[in-house]
């Protein structure tokens, strides 16, 4: 926790599409003369803010002499793994994610072989309330180029997917207990926005409690109705498991294997899971190895199809 706040850990940049927020900022809360950190938990400390803080912190999502939640977009690779493609397994060759947590958006390329030797390729998107799937990246955007396919009865699941993300959760989670949207909890340091909404009187919905040494907490997925998420974190205060409850379906997300998967030229201390496993009411749906991220200086937008828009009305 010392070091980046000792030693500036170089630019970090979070640019999105047109109308949406552009931010750079300096790593290092004390680097240069920036003068001391706004919050600093006391050892051992308890309680839901400081609990919150160190989820962020310790995954390297605060930046800047602010100690601001920076983290606004993930462009994720994963170097193996299985699908569960039509109830079987499906082997990986290719499977990457691009994630926009400030629209928010979705894009998952997938391409991988059936256990009867035939290819399987898709990718799923999702941008705001729209869910559609395309057949290459970016489809219809171009006329003529590639099919998009609307998928809105699987919006609900792709949100929960993002926001019980390992970076997703914890926008969630600090944005319940603060009682504002993710956008709003967005540039902000976590304890500083905790403070400033119990002054005014806000009461949150995030809950804390404890097993043992692991901080257990529990808050409403963002746009999901209905959808509450558990959380369990780490005794160093990394997210080892994720359960989405949402009417009759329970879906499991358990993480391990935190490094920062960044490429070499571009580590920024903030880390990701090095291993993701989805189960839905039990069975395994994704069991993923990362390979390489990029949280940092990444463009990531999903632009809606014509025939995606007009689908919905």
């Amino acid at each position: 926790m010392s070091f980046r706040r000792l030693v500036a850990t170089g630019v970090f940049a979070v640019a999105m599409s047109a109308g949406a927020l552009s931010v750079s900022a300096q790593g290092g809360g004390g680097g240069f003369g920036g003068g001391p950190p706004p919050f600093t938990p006391e050892p051992g400390a308890k309680d839901l803010k400081s609990v919150l803080y160190n989820w962020v912190w310790h995954m390297g999502m605060l930046r800047g002499q602010a100690e601001s939640e920076l983290v606004g977009t993930l462009d994720y690779h994963a170097e193996g793994g299985t699908v569960l493609v039509n109830g079987q397994p499906c082997t990986l060759t290719k499977f990457r994610m691009q994630a926009n947590y400030q629209i928010p958006g979705l894009r998952t390329q997938i391409e991988c072989r059936q256990r009867n030797g035939q290819t399987y390729s898709n990718v799923e998107t999702l941008s705001g309330v729209y869910a559609w799937d395309e057949d290459i990246p970016g489809a219809e955007i171009v006329p003529g180029e590639g099919k998009a396919t609307p998928r809105p009865n699987t919006l609900e699941e792709r949100r929960i997917r993002l926001w019980a993300s390992p970076h997703g959760a914890p926008k969630a989670a600090i944005a319940a207990a603060a009682g504002v949207s993710i956008a709003d909890a967005f540039v902000q340091n976590p304890a500083a926005l905790l403070d400033r909404q119990a002054a005014a009187g806000v009461k949150g919905s995030t809950t804390l409690e404890w097993q043992g040494e692991k901080p257990v907490l529990t808050f409403p997925l963002p746009d999901v109705q209905g959808a509450v998420a558990t959380a369990t974190l780490s005794p160093d205060f990394l997210p080892e498991r994720v359960v989405v409850k949402h009417g009759s379906n329970t879906t499991e997300f358990t993480y391990g294997n935190f490094q920062d998967f960044n490429n070499p030229l571009h580590r920024i201390e903030a880390l990701y899971a090095g291993t993701i496993v989805e189960r839905r009411n039990g069975t395994v749906v994704r069991d993923l190895r990362t390979r390489e991220t990029e949280i940092g200086q990444v463009y990531v937008q999903m632009p809606v199809p014509a025939s995606v828009r007009n689908a919905r009305r």
